[in-house]
């Protein structure tokens, strides 16, 4: 089973520290809860781009105008994002090569457990890209100084949609998200029995198909997501052909004059809340 604790000495261990049961438990848990649960919300949110530029920035806005956005960037997600890629990679470590014991117990469920752990790496790797890549990057041009369009611009949907013109920023994302996805399903069967979830074999079933058409249907819907965003943006491409720095400067721009020309609330005319058009 994949959730067996390889012992010192069986073959594919390298025994580097004790596994912690309580740790352990929790480790599991933090996958779903609450980042698996971040994850399903989060792609959710980025499906808004599949209806448009005005329904994406919407959502977005929408979701850094939160309360305490912060403190729950740092308490709900930062924080057990951390506390399971580091753990887990410890795990990573007591595999014995890449292959881990698969060559003295070529099973199924060994060779998922292996991917498992692989999976967690990429997805990792892909996670820490990805965050400076948007969130932290807008977070420095606001430190800098920038106003609050162009900081919003960095993550827009036509910024979003000119990084996914490079095919290569568009096949990192599917990797990762792909490698994200089988990690979060495969983790729910994991998880389930960990918990005493899933018992017997027949919940053992279900609750590994539930994971692959979780893993699957996230899969898609990311892969989905950023085709779109890599189709859409070649417009954006041929308006800014000197850079992601033109297109930001240039949406700011076009934001900050739509803020300001922008009919009164109470006019039949939604007004997005922003340090323009404050929310009281």
């Amino acid at each position: 089973m994949a959730t067996t604790i390889i012992k010192k000495g069986q073959p594919g261990s390298r025994a580097f520290f004790a596994d912690s049961y309580l740790l352990h438990k929790l480790h599991s848990l933090s996958g779903v809860l609450p980042i698996g649960a971040f994850m399903i919300f989060h792609l959710v949110a980025n499906s808004y781009a599949l209806r448009g530029e005005v329904e994406f920035n919407t959502t977005v806005k929408v979701i850094n105008y939160a309360p305490f956005v912060a403190l729950l960037e740092i308490g709900v997600i930062a924080i057990p994002i951390l506390f399971h890629a580091i753990y887990g990679m410890f795990i990573v470590a007591e595999m014995q090569g890449p292959g881990g014991n698969t060559p003295h117990y070529g099973y199924t469920r060994n060779w998922l457990y292996v991917f498992q752990r692989w999976s967690g790496v990429v997805a990792f790797a892909y996670l820490i890209f990805h965050t400076y890549d948007t969130s932290i990057m807008k977070r420095i041009l606001e430190w800098q100084g920038a106003s609050h369009e162009v900081a919003f611009a960095s993550i827009s949907y036509a910024a979003m949609a000119y990084r996914f013109t490079n095919m290569w920023y568009l096949a990192a994302y599917i990797i990762g998200i792909t490698a994200a996805a089988f990690h979060l399903g495969n983790g729910i069967f994991n998880f389930s029995i960990r918990w005493g979830i899933a018992i017997g074999k027949q919940a053992q079933q279900v609750a590994a198909v539930l994971g692959w058409i979780i893993g699957l249907g996230l899969t898609l819907l990311g892969a989905w997501i950023a085709i779109n965003f890599s189709v859409m943006g070649q417009s954006y491409l041929q308006k800014y052909p000197s850079g992601i720095q033109e297109l930001i400067k240039g949406e700011a721009e076009k934001m900050s004059l739509k803020d300001t020309g922008a009919p009164k609330t109470g006019e039949g005319t939604f007004v997005a809340p922003s340090p323009a058009n404050p929310v009281l």
